[in-house]
């Protein structure tokens, strides 16, 4: 065997490796000696110093070496790249797993060195590896993992326009947008309160029509109270986009982590299209004559355009254009209808009308529809009047028809009818004492809610406060009826003020009930509380409405009706009722 003091210089060097162990090997007779830092050092249980490496290796391996990896250490391959090393000066390295303990833990048997050009000596580190390898193999699992993830979530939201991915604790969210036409509305990739953020989107995107249903969503309490009996639901309303009024559907999904939602926004245009089609019937066994005759007779001006090169004809049974000369006939009708109307279309519809007389834009929306219309208002000798132009393919597809009507008194009288039944309408519901709604109201909204909850449709969460007035027969009897007046009047509008955003019901002569929804049901607590705070400062002044007051929440899980939900909220009254009856006279 070598001397040890001939190699203690060359194995220093190799310690600093930080290898557990290191084997000194004859390559020729195969003697080994084993070196280490740690004396307790045997990782793979072959003596301290042998005859024959590789045999030692092979047998006392098969004690110690996970069974998979014993390929690398019989005699014969081993050999074999022990002997390579000798002859080109490679460093190779084997990586194996040791059964230590019950548990397998990587480690590396790397050809160091050998120990002079001229000497058969060479050196075997045994390093553990287990640490990095290990850390490798996950690091190589999450890659692959998240490959898989975003192919899929890539191909999921393919589906929609948009998709939030929101913190439901902190409101953080991400939003990825693949739809030009929501690209457009410059909504934040991402934020730090979800539902804050999109409130405020709201009032500048939805149409107007729409924004009280669409804002009570955006409440975190809202959305997942109606999480809690489903993973998702959806809702739908419209957004305002140029001049266009377009329906989008609102999916929100509970993700598997329970911490976060995903809400996938998706452009619904042609699928209500597609519905608002479906109701459009037309009589059968009519001759394409009679259809025509029909027609015309709705309009004031035809236009017949053939597609091909914009000549036109123009068929005239009524003259709504004034003095303005218009011609009979034209080669160009979509640059002459657009010169003649900067004369006479009224300013404020100019720039709309302008857009829709675009020859490309007319042949797009009518691609899925039967007609397109558009109304605007013309000037005709100093007087405005409203004007519908319809579009519609001649049965050829290679000619337009477009109509114009004159639709002033039927326009004037539809705002005249709806602003006489809207005044109608709010005057049976208003409580002719207080000025706010009244038992007709409320069974109206007892009704539609009712609808919803019978037929399985999504219900924003609401809660019903029911409030009684104290001691109103006293103020009658001993100050009389107009200071009796004054008394419910001014319970009306303490209830009115506490609950601001909420409906306010005078459903009797001296009980009033609040629909809280919206803004004021998260705060629902705080507000109840509140009124509370305020009779008990009346008591104790002697001044102002005293009021007996109860609330309850809608449970979907049990409550059958709204009438449920009352019954709870009045019977909560009673109690505050008798308690303020006790309280007075303790």
């Amino acid at each position: 065997m070598i001397d040890k003091t001939d190699i203690y210089g060359l194995l220093a060097e190799s310690m600093i490796d930080s290898y557990a162990g290191v084997y000194c090997v004859n390559s020729e007779t195969g003697e080994f000696r084993c070196f280490s830092s740690d004396p307790g050092f045997n990782s793979l249980h072959i003596d301290r110093e042998g005859t024959d490496f590789y045999s030692s290796l092979s047998r006392d391996g098969e004690r110690v070496v996970i069974r998979e990896d014993l390929h690398f250490f019989t005699e014969d391959v081993l050999r074999e790249r022990v002997e390579k090393y000798v002859k080109s000066g490679e460093l190779p390295h084997i990586c194996f797993r040791l059964n230590i303990g019950g548990k397998p833990v990587y480690h590396t048997l790397r050809m160091i060195r050998k120990i002079s050009d001229d000497s058969e000596y060479f050196l075997i580190g045994v390093l553990n590896v287990d640490r990095e390898v290990r850390y490798t193999q996950e690091a190589d699992k999450i890659r692959n993992e998240r490959e898989i993830y975003s192919h899929i979530a890539e191909s999921l939201a393919g589906n929609y326009d948009t998709l939030y991915y929101v913190d439901t604790e902190s409101g953080k969210y991400f939003e990825f947008t693949a739809a030009e036409s929501y690209k457009a509305l410059h909504v934040p990739v991402m934020g730090q309160d979800f539902f804050a953020e999109t409130r405020e989107n709201v009032v500048r995107y939805v149409c107007p029509e729409d924004r009280e249903f669409a804002e009570g969503w955006y409440y975190r309490e809202n959305m997942m109270a109606a999480l809690s009996s489903k993973r998702s639901f959806s809702y739908r309303y419209r957004l305002q986009i140029g001049n266009e009024k377009v329906y989008y559907r609102f999916t929100v999904i509970q993700a598997e982590d329970e911490k976060h939602i995903i809400v996938c926004v998706k452009n619904i245009a042609d699928e209500v299209a597609a519905e608002q089609e479906k109701l459009d019937t037309r009589m059968k066994n009519i001759t394409y004559n009679q259809i025509a005759e029909s027609l015309a007779s709705n309009y004031d001006v035809i236009y017949y355009i053939d597609l091909l090169n914009n000549s036109y004809s123009q068929y005239i049974s009524n003259p709504i254009y004034g003095s303005l000369e218009i011609k009979d006939e034209g080669s160009s009708f979509f640059e002459e209808s657009k010169a003649n109307a900067r004369k006479i279309i009224h300013p404020h519809d100019i720039d709309r009308l302008l857009d829709a007389l675009e020859k490309d834009h007319l042949i797009t929306q009518l691609e899925n529809k039967k007609q397109y219309s558009i109304e605007y208002r013309m000037v005709i000798d100093g007087h405005q009047q409203y004007t519908r132009l319809t579009a519609m393919w001649s049965s050829d597809r290679m000619h337009m028809i477009i109509g114009v009507e004159n639709v002033d008194e039927e326009v004037r009288r539809e705002t005249e009818q709806l602003h006489a039944l809207d005044e109608a309408n709010e005057m049976a519901r208003r409580d002719s004492l207080t000025g706010i709604k009244n038992k007709t109201a409320y069974t109206e909204l007892e009704r539609s809610v009712q609808n919803n909850i019978e037929n399985g449709i999504d219900y924003l969460p609401f809660a019903l406060v029911v409030c009684d007035l104290n001691d109103l027969k006293l103020v009658n009897d001993s100050e009389g009826h107009r200071a009796g007046d004054d008394y419910i009047c001014s319970a009306s509008k303490l209830i009115c003020e506490t609950f601001a955003h909420s409906p306010v019901f005078r459903i009797g002569g001296d009980e009033f009930a609040v629909f809280i929804r919206g803004g004021d049901y998260p705060r629902r607590d705080e507000l109840f509380t509140k009124l509370h705070e305020d009779v008990e400062k009346n008591r104790a002044s002697g001044s102002g409405p005293v009021i007996a007051a109860g609330m309850a929440v809608y449970d979907r899980e049990t409550d059958k009706s709204m009438s449920d939900v009352f019954e709870r909220a009045d019977n909560m009254m009673y109690t505050d009722k008798r308690r303020l009856k006790e309280t007075a006279t303790a």
